[in-house]
């Protein structure tokens, strides 16, 4: 009886492998095609056109990149003139990266 029960058994299991392949082929379908440019070579491509965030104007990637190193040295100096004058301003804004800082740990915060 026992062995009959394990032959059942084995027998249900491949039934259900069988079916299941049945109704859910898999086809070679489901790959990019050959004309696709894998994601890491797009990644790796370099931008020579780019638009100002300012105006939206058409700039080289060397205006592009001058526009952002000026960028951010105007916000550098914007900071620390900002930061200079209002030590109650640096003091919030350091409460202000802890209180981030506690939350993504997991530190419940009102």
């Amino acid at each position: 009886m026992r062995s009959k029960l394990i032959i059942q058994s084995a027998q249900i299991a491949f039934l259900t492998i069988g079916c299941w392949q049945i109704i859910n082929p898999v086809y070679a379908d489901s790959l990019p095609p050959d004309n696709d440019i894998p994601e890491e070579v797009l990644r790796g491509e370099i931008i020579t056109e780019a638009r100002s965030p300012i105006d939206g104007k058409a700039l080289s990637a060397v205006e592009f990149a001058e526009l952002v190193v000026t960028t951010r040295q105007q916000i550098e100096r914007d900071n620390a003139a900002v930061a200079a004058n209002s030590p109650k301003l640096k003091e919030t804004l350091f409460l202000l990266r802890l209180r981030g800082f506690l939350r993504s740990i997991g530190v419940p915060i009102k």
